[in-house]
């Protein structure tokens, strides 16, 4: 869940906050305390099962992965494996012709504003070619 005000994360599910001067957002994932595998909005740890989970902060870097068996729905989603570890499905701004697998990104300013999904931008320029 997103929110804005300076009230800062909620206790629950909140994953994402800004501030309201500030010009970027946050994301907020979550690490198991006896396994330290990262995780996003879990109530158990995939790896042992455990509950205890404790709420970090991300720097909000990430690169773009492969999707699979994509519905209507979730056809604008596609999955960032963010530099901490974990996998968030992610709304990509930018140009759809650069918008692809390896693609590096960050989270955006307009995350909060978007609803559920984070919002990430294309960190570098893909010519429409396709050629780098």
């Amino acid at each position: 869940m997103f929110h804005t005000g300076s009230t800062g994360l909620r206790t629950g599910s909140a994953a994402v906050r800004t501030e309201e001067s500030a010009a970027d957002a946050e994301l907020y994932y979550q690490i198991c305390r006896w396994c330290q595998t990262t995780t996003f909005q879990r109530l158990l740890c995939p790896t042992c099962g455990s509950t205890d989970l404790a709420p970090e902060r991300s720097e909000g870097e990430g690169v773009i992965t492969v999707r699979r068996g994509v519905t209507a729905a979730d056809a604008d989603l596609w999955p960032v494996h963010m530099a901490e570890g974990f996998v968030v499905r992610c709304r990509v701004d930018g140009p759809p012709h650069a918008v692809r697998p390896g693609v590096r990104v960050r989270l955006s300013a307009r995350s909060a504003a978007s609803g559920q999904q984070p919002v990430v931008r294309l960190c570098e320029e893909v010519p429409l070619d396709g050629w780098i």
